[in-house]
């Protein structure tokens, strides 16, 4: 978090606010602001939007010189101070638009000259640069041909310096950055918060000059004259402020909409609807729109880590998502994103990391699979892997049933004495990112992928559909179907 600077070039001195007290369904503030001097600060950025090329640059807090800040997870935030030393208010940042353009306002070609060395001896210039389009350049290079490549020809002495004439161009650009964020103000003790939207955008102006011969003696001048490309690509990363006392100042005209929450998933759910509109129009303004004549796909989530990693999960019921253990690993809550690009999230609600396998419920609804059921399921028979194999999301790709056989637990040391796990061998392709997706037979799952060899290929391996069922039978209450298929 930045401690210093502004972004709307004011400061607000004094503040009143006060602390939320529930009178009823009734929210009011009576304290005084000017009283807090340390926040919690979380992030609540959408993992999927930051994906989708909408979010070009980060914001912070632009804070007074006396308050101070903890950077703590969305999780945290949610949870009351287990100290006194702990702020009892947070401010969480969901930027749901953070974008950098540029437009070229004027092109202008400025004349200069180059140095290419002297009449009668070699030249050599480089095929990319721009003295080539000079008027006269063909003329001179032909009359200058190395004298070693006319045969029997003497070597010729030095003549009259080549100076020729050329222009490079002067552009005037335009970089604009828009910002648009929610910000909620929590009262971790009293369980309410107020939201705001911060909408800003920023201009500045450079002069770049492109299309410079690096045979020009005054390009180092020139260099020096104008504003870099590195310049416009460092402005338009660069953290953009929000000043705090402003929004501080905003909350306190909001105070008489202080919202209760009962539980850290019940904010979540108000943030994320928030989301899954921005995530709506984006989808709707993509050229690469999802193909809508596969059903299986709507089945299917992409499960973030937060660690650089993805995995995969599948809807089994309208509200539970199945994925691997050792994708959801240490997590109490996950970010998904379904196929039509929404976000949602989920709680881990059990696993078994012998069989490698977690439940997660999960507050967007979707479609569930259907499970392939009977004793048989046949080697040679065509099926096909959907995940995000190695970060491309929503993948299909197709094999066969290689074999059908047990195999020790990947998450268990081997020959620890626990029961091995019966898997779905096959030769589809599955990578990392395919961790926790659906092996399908037509429109039927008969395995969960979950891990492949790495000294061969075309040896992967999914929890077969027989054993998924018997965790989810005792471990879901309301679910039950039978993988012999009898009843």
């Amino acid at each position: 978090m930045t401690a210093s600077g502004t972004f709307f070039n004011k400061w607000l001195t004094t503040f009143i606010y006060s602390a939320v007290l529930l009178l009823g369904t009734q929210a009011a503030f009576a304290a005084s602001f000017s009283d807090i001097k340390r926040f919690a600060v979380a992030e609540a950025t959408s993992l999927t939007l930051l994906k989708s090329g909408q979010i070009d640059f980060s914001a912070s807090f632009a804070l007074n010189e006396d308050v101070e800040v903890e950077v703590v997870s969305f999780d945290d935030v949610l949870d009351p101070p287990k100290t006194a030393n702990e702020p009892r208010y947070a401010l969480v940042l969901d930027v749901f638009l953070a974008q950098s353009s540029r437009r070229v306002l004027n092109l202008k070609g400025i004349p200069s000259t180059v140095f290419l060395g002297f009449q009668g001896q070699s030249l050599s210039v480089a095929a990319d640069d721009p003295v080539r389009r000079a008027s006269g350049f063909s003329a001179v290079m032909a009359a200058n041909v190395a004298p070693q490549a006319l045969y029997g020809a003497a070597p010729k002495a030095a003549g009259q310096p080549i100076i020729l004439s050329y222009e490079y161009d002067k552009a005037q650009v335009q970089a604009r950055r828009k910002l648009s964020a929610h910000v909620y103000l929590v009262d971790r003790v009293a369980r309410t918060y107020i939201r705001t939207t911060v909408d800003v955008a920023e201009d500045r102006r450079f002069q770049i000059a492109y299309r410079v011969s690096r045979y020009d003696p005054r390009k180092k001048a020139i260099a020096e004259t104008f504003d870099s490309e590195r310049d416009l690509d460092e402005y338009e990363q660069q953290e953009l402020l929000v000043d705090l006392a402003d929004l501080l100042q905003d909350f306190q005209t909001k105070t008489n909409e202080a919202k209760p929450f009962t539980s850290i998933m019940a904010l979540r759910s108000v943030i994320r609807s928030e989301q899954n509109q921005v995530l709506a129009t984006v989808e709707a303004n993509r050229f690469d729109a999802r193909p809508l004549n596969d059903p299986r796909f709507d089945s299917v989530v992409a499960v973030y880590t937060g660690k650089g990693t993805m995995g995969s999960g599948f809807y089994i019921t309208p509200d539970v998502v199945l994925t691997n253990w050792h994708v959801v690993e240490g997590h109490r809550f996950v970010e998904m994103k379904t196929y039509d690009g929404q976000q949602t999230s989920g709680t881990v609600l059990g696993h078994d990391a012998r069989l490698d396998i977690a439940l997660v419920r999960v507050d967007r609804r979707g479609r569930p699979v259907a499970f392939y059921t009977g004793r048989n399921l046949n080697p040679g028979t065509a099926v096909e892997a959907i995940g995000h194999p190695m970060r491309h999301e929503f993948s299909i790709t197709r094999g066969i049933v290689s074999a059908i056989r047990k195999h020790d637990s990947i998450n268990l040391p081997k020959n620890s004495g626990g029961e091995d796990v019966l898997f779905v061998q096959t030769d589809a392709a599955v990578n990392p990112g395919n961790s926790g997706g659906p092996l399908f037979l037509g429109n039927h799952v008969v395995g969960m992928n979950t891990w492949g060899r790495t000294d061969s290929t075309g040896m992967n391996f999914s929890v077969h559909y027989s054993e998924l069922l018997n965790f989810i039978n005792e471990h879901l209450p309301g679910f039950h179907v039978d993988p012999t298929g009898r009843g």
